[in-house]
């Protein structure tokens, strides 16, 4: 029962049958051998598992319980649309990138939640979120068009989650829009 078990939990483990080698030296000892090993219940022969395999499991097994927590998370659901899979090759070092993408720093919604500052953008017309600074707040309109193309606001419109947030942009800034 064990040897079932070790093989169902195991599936790089194969048996298969081989037919009988009549005539080949070794070949009765190595059938009585195989009969007695099925009876036991314990295997007597280790076999080690090759390093890069356990190491490979380890980091699949990781990537998996990083992507359930990080698709069931109620946080930085802003980053999450951007990328909702992890990744271990998109790590960013770069400061204000990290800001931005964590929606942590020099904010006013961020720094309302720190200090107690007011969380309104200094253009007075919503709150200082990142994704008012990238989509709608008219004191960066010009770092927009210099920087983002001209399909920017459909591509973000598409991954938005908040209809909410749809609503307000559509209300506020790209009047006439259907919504």
């Amino acid at each position: 029962m064990k040897l079932r078990k070790i093989l169902l939990v195991n599936p790089q483990i194969k048996l298969n049958w081989v037919r009988a080698h009549v005539g080949i030296y070794g070949n009765e000892l190595a059938d009585l051998s195989a009969k007695n090993a099925t009876t036991k219940e314990e295997v007597g022969i280790k076999v080690k598992i090759p390093k890069s395999w356990i190491k490979d499991q380890l980091k699949l097994t990781m990537l998996q319980e990083w992507q359930a927590r990080w698709m069931s998370s109620p946080n930085s659901r802003f980053l999450y649309g951007i990328f909702p899979e992890v990744n271990t090759k998109r790590c960013h070092g770069d400061f204000l990138i990290n800001q931005i993408l964590t929606t942590h720093g020099c904010f006013p919604v961020h720094e309302h939640r720190i200090f107690g500052k007011s969380p309104d953008c200094e253009c007075g017309r919503d709150q200082g979120t990142v994704s008012h600074y990238v989509y709608g707040c008219q004191i960066y309109r010009e770092v927009r068009q210099k920087y983002f193309p001209k399909n920017f606001f459909s591509i973000w419109y598409s991954r938005i989650d908040s209809e909410y947030t749809c609503k307000n942009w559509t209300q506020n800034y790209h009047p006439g829009h259907p919504d």
